[in-house]
């Protein structure tokens, strides 16, 4: 059974590569996920965030809230986690996170999705077979709002070197 499953599997790239991105591509990932209670209080808890609006449901609701909210650094990594297929998986380092906005709060049991737009390009520098891009990208509830975003940037390899 198993030599029949590996020669029914299609081996498929993963990533893209610094010249698949074109200032202006859109890129709408895939997947979303749904944040639940426990994704939070876990988050919360190992990273010793001690801010009752994330895990104390009445606390928030007297903050004029409808329940806790999810902590924003899990919406952030969350947003940020759809995105790495299509964005980075390809990628050499992470360079950084710019301009990062927080829109409207999550809450347990909202559903993220997002999309990126590559914001510009250049070839590295330093390495002839890398290049950096940046992406703008936005992360929405399934209302379609939007409640994150930012630009990142991270190092790309050329498909060959220049």
């Amino acid at each position: 059974m198993e030599a029949d499953f590996r020669s029914k599997a299609v081996q498929r790239s993963r990533g893209h590569w610094y010249e698949d991105f074109e200032i202006g591509r859109e890129f709408v990932h895939h997947w979303g996920r749904t944040i639940n209670e426990g994704d939070n209080s876990y988050f919360t808890t190992v990273t010793i965030n001690f801010n009752p609006m994330y895990f104390n449901r009445e606390y928030a609701i007297a903050h004029g809230h409808p329940r806790e909210q999810v902590n924003p650094m899990l919406v952030f990594t969350t947003v940020f986690g759809l995105s790495v297929e299509d964005l980075s998986e390809n990628g050499a380092a992470f360079l950084g996170i710019d301009d990062l906005t927080h829109h409207k709060p999550v809450y347990p049991g909202d559903t993220l999705t997002a999309t990126s737009t590559v914001h510009a390009t250049r070839p590295s520098a330093k390495n002839p077979r890398q290049g950096i891009c940046t992406w703008h990208t936005k992360g929405f509830n399934q209302k379609g709002e939007l409640v994150i975003d930012f630009k990142r940037s991270n190092l790309i390899y050329r498909r060959t070197a220049k």
